[in-house]
């Protein structure tokens, strides 16, 4: 499912009316000089265009800026979900875990999917070890990323697979059991696999693509109690990930 639809989908799950839902997406996607504009833009009643404005600017969702109406960030109706009942503050997790690839143009992203149960994850995961990839680039916290998956198991077959068809080539910014059982030399030999430590504050994420495919996987495990992975298709957001992984890489050599 695309990203806005995504989003679409939890803002009505938060209790967002329709037209607050069209009017929002419509300017994330295109900012409006005025109110009337938006109206004949979206075709929408314009009662409705005004009152959903209401609720928009409530929420600081929606902002009149000297450059005309733009989008803010959606802190405030996190905040208000996450003061609500622990049902919606999952919900407000939920969109929290969108709300950073919004900046992104729709267009650029052919491919977003928000995964939460272990089984899910998992199989996404061992998925992005079977693509035809010339190297699989890893970064991040392995130690937490690990217990996500219900332990080493998958990452061990993960290994198998790459090694079957490509390189395997990770950097880890934590150290820890499960990271030293992956560093063991006669494996790394074994599987064609890298494994290197760098000293950097990157905890709680565990990021998965490549050097020649436009998949992405965004482990993040910073909620305990919610941790989810983002998969996505995008030009845009790979050749930024494999753009920190070469400086990263250039990093630990220095070391």
């Amino acid at each position: 499912m695309a990203m806005y639809e995504k989003l679409k989908n939890f803002l009505l799950e938060a209790g967002l009316s329709e037209s607050e839902v069209f009017v929002y997406v419509d300017l994330l996607k295109n900012p409006a000089q005025t109110k009337w504009e938006v109206v004949k833009r979206t075709g929408l009643n314009r009662n409705k265009v005004y009152r959903a404005f209401d609720k928009l600017e409530r929420y600081k969702m929606v902002l009149s800026t000297e450059n005309g109406l733009e989008t803010q960030s959606l802190k405030v109706l996190v905040s208000e979900l996450y003061s609500s009942s622990r049902k919606m503050g999952k919900l407000a997790t939920k969109i929290k875990n969108v709300a950073p690839y919004l900046r992104m143009a729709n267009e650029s992203v052919s491919e977003f999917e928000v995964l939460y149960t272990q089984d899910q994850i998992v199989d996404a995961y061992l998925m992005m070890a079977g693509g035809r990839y010339n190297t699989c680039l890893d970064f991040g916290d392995l130690e937490k990323f690990v217990p996500v998956l219900g332990g080493l198991s998958p990452v061990f077959q993960f290994r198998q697979d790459r090694s079957k068809h490509a390189n395997n080539t990770a950097i880890c910014t934590t150290t820890g059991p499960y990271t030293e059982c992956m560093a063991r030399q006669k494996d790394l030999n074994k599987f064609k696999a890298t494994l290197d430590i760098v000293d950097m504050n990157f905890d709680d994420k565990w990021v998965i693509f490549s050097d020649d495919k436009d998949q992405v996987m965004i482990n993040d495990m910073s909620d305990k109690d919610l941790p989810c992975s983002v998969l996505m298709n995008s030009k845009v957001f790979a050749d930024l990930q494999r753009t920190y992984f070469r400086q990263f890489s250039q990093l630990v050599e220095k070391m």
